[in-house]
């Protein structure tokens, strides 16, 4: 086995042999990585991946690894990702690619960025249209009856307990009483009794 002088808390090295590998190298071959993840993953429909699945997909693809914490480098991964998609003219991979909460969070955005998009109100649902046209795009089999691109699980799921959760219905207004015999007043808000 062979030891490594590189600190495995930062920095990136080479897997097979701990040769220490510039910033720069590191996020080539990590992007380069992830775009090939990634469009794999889009050949089964229905499918996407964490960030920090993919993160660690991407390490043992390249062989280049690092000890830094995924969200310190895996956003500049795939915008590198979304800018060879918008490039290429392909649909954006990155759109496979959630947190683990299952949304496609900020970095998303950057894909609409790049198209000179406006940001849309519901950018869980933009991303999984995106989704959609990422497996036709890479050959996924599609389902015949479907007529929109399905949410991610977890998001699916809080707005259908949401939306089965009826609004609290609120307490109906107190009608007015009449402060000497509490009997309820007329619209005048003057007490017949009480005059």
């Amino acid at each position: 086995m062979i030891k490594s002088s590189v600190s495995t808390t930062a920095g990136a090295w080479r897997a097979g042999d701990g040769v220490p590998v510039t910033l720069r190298e590191a996020t080539v071959a990590w992007a380069f990585a992830a775009h090939a993840e990634l469009s794999e993953i889009a050949t089964g429909y229905g499918d996407f991946i964490t960030v920090d699945e993919l993160a660690q997909r991407v390490q043992e693809a390249s062989g280049v690894h690092t000890g830094a914490p995924t969200r310190t480098w895996m956003e500049a991964i795939l915008r590198k990702v979304a800018r060879r998609c918008h490039n290429a003219g392909e649909p954006p991979l990155t759109a496979l690619c959630v947190q683990q909460n299952h949304t496609v969070g900020d970095t998303y955005k950057y894909v609409l960025e790049l198209a000179a998009l406006p940001i849309p109100k519901d950018l869980e649902l933009h991303a999984s249209y995106a989704r959609w046209q990422c497996y036709e795009h890479h050959g996924a089999t599609m389902p015949a009856e479907l007529t929109a691109p399905p949410l991610t699980p977890k998001v699916a799921g809080r707005r259908s307990a949401s939306a089965a959760t009826p609004e609290p219905t609120p307490e109906p207004a107190r009608a007015a009483v009449c402060a000497e015999c509490f009997i309820q007043l007329p619209a005048s808000g003057t007490c017949q009794y009480c005059v």
